[in-house]
């Protein structure tokens, strides 16, 4: 394919990325925790929005809504049953229960659902742009044409809207400008007055809506199964380590750096070597952070 199409497709990775590692990094600058198990609450969500547009049955937007409401009221249930208990352990314990509650999310849901993939019932509508200038060295087209998806304009729209809703919520709104206190200093904010508990059910109850969000997206793109977020919980985390752990916005700017690396070098590698894609998105990582530790924000990473 020429070299517009991969990148649209590295776009596209990006963008789901991008809104669940957003989630990720907000439960590590605030929450001050790294939580594996995060995979699973993608996985939760694409599930609950797939059986939301097929047994009740609803259109797909309605069924995202139901995916987003589910996910932040599962992330919640799940803290408050795990992980609230034992926030004064420190991040090791914290860490550990995720690990542990990743494996138990994963094994029951392989038990409910099964391990056959599923696919969501789109209308799919492409557009073809075959004008596109020939810029070619030998016999490699460089551009070529590319198509366009209904599905991928879908998954770039809503991550457009997500980074622009948690701006705003995190500047405009008391919730976010409380949520960028604690995570400067949980201390200070307690002594101001900030309900520090209420911030951090905030945090995983937004956490949790945008892991939905990203589990219809990701699922839409490729299909639903009991692996579907886990195997994407490595990409998320260099996505948000890459961008400056605690920082949202370094989030984003890592997940398109990932997503653009695994489509290019997919493209590049020889066709027997394309599973190597992910690990030059790690290659990517390590080197950025050899040269800016902080990430691509300058947030420095905390010691565990």
């Amino acid at each position: 394919m020429g070299l517009l199409q991969e990148i649209l497709f590295g776009l596209v990775t990006g963008s789901y990325i991008a809104i669940a590692a957003i989630g990720f990094t907000l439960i590590y600058g605030i929450v001050n925790m790294i939580n594996f198990a995060y995979g699973e609450y993608l996985t939760l969500g694409a599930f609950v929005g797939l059986l939301a547009s097929t047994a009740l049955p609803v259109p797909l937007p309605v069924a995202v809504v139901v995916a987003m409401v589910g996910g932040g009221i599962g992330s919640l249930v799940l803290a408050r049953g795990f992980f609230t208990p034992i926030n004064q352990t420190g991040p090791v314990p914290l860490l550990l229960t995720s690990i542990g509650l990743g494996i138990a999310l994963r094994n029951v849901i392989r038990l409910v659902a099964g391990r056959n993939a599923r696919y969501f019932e789109t209308e799919t509508t492409t557009v073809r742009f075959d004008s596109v200038p020939d810029l070619s060295v030998g016999p490699v087209d460089l551009l070529g044409g590319f198509f366009v998806t209904t599905e991928q304009l879908t998954v770039v729209g809503a991550a457009v809207a997500v980074f622009v809703a948690v701006h705003l919520l995190l500047t405009r709104t008391n919730v976010g400008i409380a949520m960028r206190a604690m995570g400067d200093d949980e201390q200070l904010a307690r002594v101001r007055g900030i309900d520090t508990q209420l911030v951090r059910d905030s945090v995983w109850i937004l956490a949790g809506v945008l892991a939905g969000l990203a589990g219809v997206l990701m699922a839409i793109q490729t299909n639903v199964s009991a692996t579907t977020g886990y195997s994407q919980i490595l990409q998320i985390l260099s996505a948000a380590i890459l961008g400056g752990a605690g920082s949202p916005y370094g989030a984003i700017v890592g997940a398109y750096v990932i997503g653009l690396v695994i489509a290019l070098s997919t493209a590049l590698l020889p066709s027997g070597l394309t599973g190597l894609s992910t690990a030059a998105a790690f290659v990517i990582l390590i080197a950025v952070l050899l040269v800016r530790p902080s990430g691509i924000a300058g947030t420095e990473v905390r010691e565990a």
